[in-house]
């Protein structure tokens, strides 16, 4: 500093982790004002660093002040965070002293706007720094304004913005992880399965749940609850839920919610059923029993066939050794008996199904009945006889033929359910179990299973289209894998003959050349003669025999073909410089303005060789005429570049750069600019129509 020599610190072993470092240049980046303040960058670190002491530098230059005079004032090629990454300056990886020092400096009263926004500041570096035991304390005053020093504190508890409200659900999540960590390192497994997937709330008790004298409980003190999955609440032992209670209350109190006095364990609710929002006019009359005014709770068994899915239906099999199997609605949660196959006002028509174990192999019984809805409960809908003294024969008859087509439902998903052997010898090909359609196909004849399917589907259905559309399929996987698995995409690259992702990117397009020859504007392309993307389009050349490269020119598949030069990067190249331009405004990042310049100049060269002649000759890169011949006027150019992905934080997206970029990229003329994400959108929608 200028005006006083900071105190000493208190500490010199390094203790602010790379996580603390991250979020305070994170912070740094976002605010208005930029490090350096008010002053130039040279000023600002002229009073920490000795910026003419020899450096080994990645730029060549032989020392620091050098480097920004040419890379921010001549060229300006470095963003305005350089600093953060610079490893000559060790803010990222060096010593405590020295990133503290250059806080200290970027609040100090020569460098800071003013003295709320140095305040505001020092609050949110006090408030990364406390969990690392670091702060920043007024130590002097110049003209009236403070000037700050770290000092060492005592480490903070989890780092959660205050206050810490009832329905800061967020807060109480993160609140619920600390537990879950501390719990974890503990070893207390029991406890650590049960915060898995439980959810914590913070419900005022009012006297009501512990209402003993003298327990500390009033109207204001609250209860933390802890929502568990219905199914391993009976699991949590009054033990589980004492330790668990123990690190909770010390979290919380940390977090000025002393309020808390303890701990309740529920299970969720259940799913309720989808009702419609005319139910009242498809409602009957009750046929649960009557009792002094109250309706008993009776779960229904029947499941319908016109508005159910079955898709929810699974055969289940009791956990007692009796071998008893049932159908059940996994969305209603209970047990099905019946399937109405038609419901009228005073009858309904159902069918009862009944599996019953044969031998190694169960089998579905089936019974229709009509029902008396007439009348409470199940009651099977009846006919008199008139009593005359005649004899007479009798014959039950249920009628289905209003309701033939449900019926033909439910002996269908009979038919189709795993494990389910119905009767019968005729050979049935279940999609649902694709280990027994595989089991029965291994080894037949490859062209008699073709003709089946050809007649299945109708058409002229070949193996090469099998093998075409498995292989796209593949590969789309492959894609998606490259674009969101880092591990698989590290292995591709240590894979590849030219190191580098771009190289991983160009050895996938050229073996998948059908994602550009649809997936650019949708325009059926293909490469300039059935051979590679990547060209040499300037010097001896694919026009005149190598030269400059291009990552893909390609050929429009027209009456006349005209040129598609492509530029490709990587799926991580950054779209945008990390910091703002101007308040809500980015600019294109180094890269970006790069393979726009790069694909801009390579097809101005090459038409500049091919705009003598209407048609113009290819040849291979040794000089050998290929045979193909196109016209062009203004070839079309493309970039393919970075992801979406970029533009988003926590789900959320931010609007600025999603915006800054489309501006961008809508103003660059002849050059199309499209994401790998959006590629891969495109390839799907070629494979999979989605």
């Amino acid at each position: 500093m200028t005006s006083n020599d900071p105190p000493a610190l208190a500490h010199a072993q390094p203790s602010i982790t790379t996580v603390t470092r991250h979020d305070i240049f994170n912070y740094l980046r976002e605010i208005s004002s930029p490090w350096w303040g008010k002053l130039d960058e040279v000023t600002f670190l002229e009073d920490l660093y000795d910026l003419d002491r020899p450096t080994s530098g990645i730029s060549g230059l032989p020392t620091v002040r050098a480097d920004i005079q040419q890379h921010r004032f001549n060229n300006y090629d470095l963003p305005d965070d350089w600093i953060f990454e610079d490893s000559r300056l060790e803010l990222s990886d060096g010593p405590d002293e020295v990133l503290l020092a250059f806080l200290a400096r970027t609040v100090h009263p020569e460098v800071a706007a003013d003295v709320e926004e140095a305040r505001k500041q020092v609050e949110e570096l006090n408030r990364l720094l406390a969990p690392d035991g670091w702060g920043l304390r007024p130590y002097d005053f110049l003209s009236g304004r403070p000037m700050y020093t770290p000092v060492r504190l005592p480490p903070t508890g989890p780092l959660i913005p205050l206050p810490l409200n009832d329905d800061d659900t967020g807060k109480l999540d993160l609140v619920l992880g600390q537990t879950y960590s501390l719990l974890d390192c503990a070893g207390e497994e029991m406890a650590c399965d049960l915060l898995r997937t439980a959810v914590l709330t913070l419900r005022r008790d009012g006297g009501f749940f512990n209402p003993m004298p003298g327990d500390g409980w009033t109207a204001d003190t609250y209860e933390a609850v802890l929502t568990v999955e219905r199914d391993i609440e009976p699991t949590c032992a009054p033990e589980t839920k004492e330790i668990i209670w123990q690190t909770l209350e010390t979290l919380l109190g940390q977090l000025g919610r002393t309020d808390v006095q303890g701990l309740v364990v529920e299970g969720d609710i259940r799913p309720l059923p989808n009702i419609p929002p005319d139910w009242r006019s498809h409602a009957t009359a009750p046929s649960t029993p009557i009792v002094r005014g109250l309706r008993l709770p009776f779960s229904t068994t029947e499941f319908d066939v016109t508005r159910g899915d079955f898709a929810d239906l699974e055969i289940r099999g009791s956990q007692e050794t009796s071998g008893f199997h049932y159908l059940y609605d996994t969305r209603a949660r209970r047990m099905i008996t019946d399937f109405v196959l038609d419901d009228r006002p005073q009858v309904a028509t159902l069918c009862s199904v009944t599996i019953i174990k044969k031998g190694n192999t169960f089998t579905p019984r089936v019974k229709l009945w009509k029902k008396d809805k007439k009348k409470a409960g199940e009651v099977s809908g009846t006919q008199s006889v008139p009593d005359n003294g005649a004899t007479r024969a009798v014959k039950a008859l249920v009628d289905t033929g209003d309701v033939h087509e449900n019926f033909w439902k439910v002996i269908n998903f009979l038919q189709g359910c795993a494990g389910l052997s119905t009767p019968g010898g005729s050979l049935q090909l279940v999609a649902g179990d694709q280990d027994q359609l595989t089991q029965l196909l291994t080894g037949q004849d490859r062209t008699m299973i073709l003709g089946a399917v050809r007649t299945a589907i109708g058409g002229g259905l070949t193996e090469d289209d099998i093998r075409l559309i498995s292989n796209r399929r593949e590969q789309l996987h492959r894609f998606e894998r490259l674009l969101t698995d880092p591990d698989y995409f590290e292995q591709e690259e240590s894979l590849a003959t030219t190191r580098g992702a771009e190289a991983v990117w160009q050895a996938f397009f050229e073996a998948n050349q059908w994602i550009f020859g649809y997936g650019l504007n949708l325009i059926a392309c293909e490469s300039i003669d059935d051979g590679k993307l990547e060209r040499i389009t300037t010097g001896a050349n694919i026009f005149g025999g190598a030269g400059k490269r291009i990552d893909a020119i390609m050929r429009s598949k027209g009456l006349i073909s005209s040129m598609l030069f492509c530029e490709i990067k990587s799926h991580d190249t950054e779209l945008l410089a990390k910091t703002p331009y101007r308040a809500g405004v980015y600019q294109a990042s180094k890269e970006l303005g790069g393979g726009v310049a790069q694909v801009q100049k390579s097809a101005s060269k090459a038409q500049q060789l091919i705009s003598r002649e209407f048609l113009t000759r290819m040849y291979d890169d040794d000089g050998t005429p290929t045979g193909v011949e196109l016209s062009t006027t203004r070839p079309r150019q493309v970039v393919v570049i970075g992801s979406l992905r970029e533009f988003t934080h926590n789900g959320a997206v931010n609007p600025e750069k999603i915006n800054s970029f489309e501006l961008y990229r809508t103003s660059i003329q002849d050059v199309e600019i499209i994401t790998f994400d959006e590629l891969y959108q495109r390839a799907c929608f070629i494979v999979e129509d989605r």
